[in-house]
C-alpha cells in the first residue's frame, strides 16, 4: 500500500513523508489530526509488539534530554510507535559528514546523554543500544536520546553471533553484553563511552570492522582501544573499563564530562589557569620530565605529583594490542587489527589497498637489555620512555621504546607485497600512540584468560631439558635462557658448536611450502633446512588448529631452530630428534 492510500493510522495519524529507516521498519513524519502536532511515527519490526508494562513506563518518562514516546499502537496487523518529532541530525551522520568533533563539544553532548541515562536508570529502564545513531543533535547543539526501553525492543536490530542474537549496535556493545550477558545500567555507560570516543576519535574503540562479528568479538575479548591523551581521556578511560563494576554510574559520568565541558563555558580565570598549566607542562616536556598539575579554587599553588612509571608488569597478562590503534593508520590504507599474527607477545595492524594486505605495522614486547644501536639511530625522551628510531628503508622501519623496567616495546612497519608506503611515518604514528598509553601507567591487562588449550600457558623452557641437548653431539652443556613471557627459550654454550631456540608462533595453516611434511610423535610437523640462513634447520610442530575472529584457519606452532657449523643434513637430523622430544611433552591440544 502506498503512503497516500494508507489514510490515517489508527484513525488519527496522517503520514506526511518517510524520514528514515532502520532494520525491518520505517520512520515517517506524521501529523496528529487531533492536536495538529507533528510526530515521528515508527513502524515496528514485523511481528514484534511492545510489552504493556514497558510501554506504560516509557510513556510516563518525560525529560528534555529524552525523545518522548507518546503511544504504542497496533492496527491492521502492524505495530507503531508514536514519538516526539525532533528536527535534528543524529551523531552518526554528524561524524560521517563533519569528522571528529572538538572534545568540549563532545563532553557537552555526553553530559546531556548521561543525564538522560540517569533518568532512565532511576526509573528501572536500561536503554540497551546507546550509539551515535540514537543520539539526536538539535539545531541548538543539544543532545536528545532516542530508542530506549520499549522502543529498542521492537525497533533495534540484532547482531547474529556464533551462539545467539545480540541486540544492539555491534561497535558499541559492552563486553559483558557481547559475551551474552544481560544489558544493565553499566553496559549503557560503556556504550556511552564508546559513542563519545567515536565522536572525538572518528571511529569506535572496537575498531571500524566491516564484519559486525569482528566488533562483537573484540568487545567480548576485551580488545577496547584506549583513548588518546586529551581532555576526554580520563572520563572515557573510566567509562570504557572492561569490568562493569569499575565504570562510573550515570551521575558520576555527568560529573566527569562536565569537567571537560567547563572550558567551553568557563570563566576567564579558568582559561588563564589552563594556559598556566600548559606552560608548566611544556617546560616539563622540554627537559624530559613528566609531571601532573592540579588546581583548586582555594588559591593554593599547583601541586606536582610523580608521573606513573611505564612498565610491562606480568608479561603473560600484558595486553600488547592495547598499544595499537588501527584508525591512526587509516591514512596509509584500510587498517585491520589482527591479534594472533605471530607470537603471543605481538599484535599487528594489517593495512590493505585494493582488497589486499600490502603492509604491516606491529608491536612486540621483548625482554631487555636493549640491543646495541648503530650511529644511524636517533634518541628522544617521551615522558618516562626513551624512543630509539632507525632510519628505515623502502622495506621496513623500526622504533624501539626503552621502558624504565628494562623491557622493550618494538614497533615495526614493513611492506608485505608490492607497492610503496611511508613506513617510518606509520611507525612513528604507532609509536606516538604506544608511548601515550605507556606513560599513563603499566600496560593494560588482558581482559581474560588465554584459550584453554593454548600454548600461551606453556613454558617453552620446559619442553627441552638441557640434559637432552647435552647428549646431542655438538651442544656441550647449554644453558637455557627464557624470553619474554617464557614463550621462547634459547639454549647456548660458548664451548659448544651448536645452539637451539624453541619458540611459540601463530600462523595460517602450514603447507609443503613451509617445509617437508612429516609426523613426529603423532603430530604434524614440517622440516625446513637453512630457513634462517646458512647452517640452520627449522622444524615446526603443529600444536593445535583453530579459527580466528575472521573465520580464517590458524595454527599454534612450536618452532625449534638448530644452527651451527655442521652440514644442514646433520642439523636437521638432530632437530627432528629434539623436536620429537618436544612433541611428546606438549600438553593435549585440540
Amino acid at each position: 500500500m502506498t503512503l497516500p492510500e494508507r489514510g490515517l493510522i489508527a484513525g488519527r495519524y496522517r503520514i506526511e513523508r518517510q524520514i528514515g529507516a532502520g532494520g525491518m521498519g520505517s520512520v515517517y513524519l506524521a501529523t496528529d489530526t487531533e492536536s495538529e502536532q507533528q510526530v515521528a511515527l515508527k513502524q515496528a519490526h514485523e511481528g514484534r509488539r511492545p510489552a504493556d508494562r514497558e510501554a506504560a513506563i516509557a510513556r510516563d518518562l518525560r525529560h528534555p534530554r529524552i525523545v518522548a514516546l507518546y503511544d504504542s499502537i497496533a492496527t491492521e496487523g502492524e505495530s507503531w510507535l508514536v514519538m516526539e518529532y525532533v528536527p535534528s541530525r543524529n551523531l552518526a551522520t554528524i561524524i560521517a559528514d563533519d569528522g571528529p568533533l572538538p572534545a568540549e563539544k563532545v563532553a557537552h553532548l555526553g553530559r546531556q546523554v548521561a543525564e538522560a541515562l540517569q533518568v532512565l536508570h532511576d526509573n528501572g529502564v536500561v536503554h540497551g543500544d546507546v550509539s551515535p545513531g540514537n543520539v539526536l543533535v538539535t539545531d541548538d547543539g543539544d543532545a536528545k536520546l532516542t530508542d530506549f526501553g520499549v522502543a529498542r525492543e521492537i525497533w533495534s536490530d540484532a547482531t547474529v553471533t556464533a551462539g545467539a542474537l545480540v541486540a544492539g549496535t555491534p561497535a558499541y556493545l559492552a563486553p559483558e553484553v557481547a559475551r551474552g550477558g544481560d544489558r544493565t545500567p553499566a553496559s549503557d555507560i560503556f556504550s556511552l563511552g564508546a559513542t563519545l570516543y567515536a565522536a572525538v576519535e572518528g571511529v569506535s574503540p572496537l575498531g571500524d570492522a566491516e564484519n559486525p562479528l569482528t566488533a562483537v568479538w573484540r568487545s567480548a575479548s576485551g580488545h577496547v582501544a584506549a583513548p588518546t591523551d586529551g581532555p576526554l581521556g580520563p572520563a572515557l578511560s573510566r567509562m570504557l573499563r572492561v569490568e562493569p563494576g569499575e565504570r562510573p554510574d550515570a551521575a558520576e559520568a555527568m560529573q566527569l564530562l562536565e569537567r571537560t565541558e567547563a572550558p567551553a563555558k568557563g570563566s576567564r580565570r579558568k582559561v588563564a589557569l589552563l594556559v598556566g598549566a600548559a606552560a608548566v607542562i611544556a617546560a616539563a616536556v622540554a627537559v624530559g620530565v613528566t609531571i601532573a598539575v592540579t588546581h583548586d579554587d582555594s588559591g593554593a599553588k599547583p601541586q606536582r605529583r610523580a608521573a606513573p612509571i611505564a612498565t610491562v608488569g606480568d608479561p603473560r597478562t600484558a595486553d600488547v594490542c592495547a598499544l595499537l590503534q588501527p584508525n591512526l593508520l587509516s591514512a596509509f590504507g584500510v587498517p585491520r587489527l589482527v591479534t594472533d599474527y605471530g607470537g603471543f607477545n605481538r599484535c599487528d595492524v594489517l593495512i590493505a589497498k585494493n582488497d589486499e594486505d600490502f603492509a604491516d605495522t606491529n608491536v612486540t614486547l621483548e625482554l631487555g637489555p636493549a640491543p646495541q644501536f648503530d650511529a644511524q639511530t636517533t634518541r628522544q625522551t617521551q615522558g618516562a620512555i626513551t624512543v630509539v628510531s632507525e632510519r628505515g628503508d623502502d622495506q621496513a622501519c623500526d622504533r624501539f621504546l626503552l621502558l624504565p623496567d628494562g623491557n622493550l616495546v618494538v614497533v615495526e612497519a614493513k611492506l608485505l607485497g608490492s607497492g610503496s608506503m611511508d613506513l617510518c611515518a606509520a611507525a612513528s604514528a604507532a609509536t606516538s600512540y604506544a608511548t601515550t598509553v605507556l606513560n599513563r601507567a603499566a600496560i593494560p591487562r588482558r581482559p581474560g584468560a588465554w584459550p584453554a588449550a593454548s600454548l600461551a600457558d606453556v613454558d617453552a623452557c620446559s619442553l627441552l631439558d638441557s640434559s637432552v641437548l647435552a647428549r646431542t653431539s655438538g651442544f656441550g652443556a647449554p644453558t637455557a635462557s627464557a624470553g619474554f613471557g617464557r614463550w621462547d627459550c634459547d639454549y647456548t654454550d660458548d664451548a659448544g658448536v651448536l645452539a637451539a631456540d624453541v619458540r611459540f608462533d601463530r600462523n595460517s595453516t602450514l603447507t609443503s611450502d613451509d617445509g617437508q611434511p612429516t609426523t613426529l610423535a603423532g603430530r604434524s610437523a614440517f622440516v625446513s633446512p637453512e630457513d634462517g640462513g646458512p647452517k640452520t634447520c627449522l622444524v615446526s610442530v603443529v600444536y593445535r588448529s583453530y579459527r580466528n575472529p575472521d573465520g580464517d584457519a590458524m595454527e599454534e606452532i612450536v618452532e625449534l631452530e638448530v644452527d651451527g657449523s655442521r652440514p644442514t643434513s646433520e642439523l636437521c637430523a638432530d632437530a627432528k630428534s629434539l623436536a620429537t622430544v618436544i612433541a611428546t611433552k606438549l600438553p593435549g591440544g585440540q
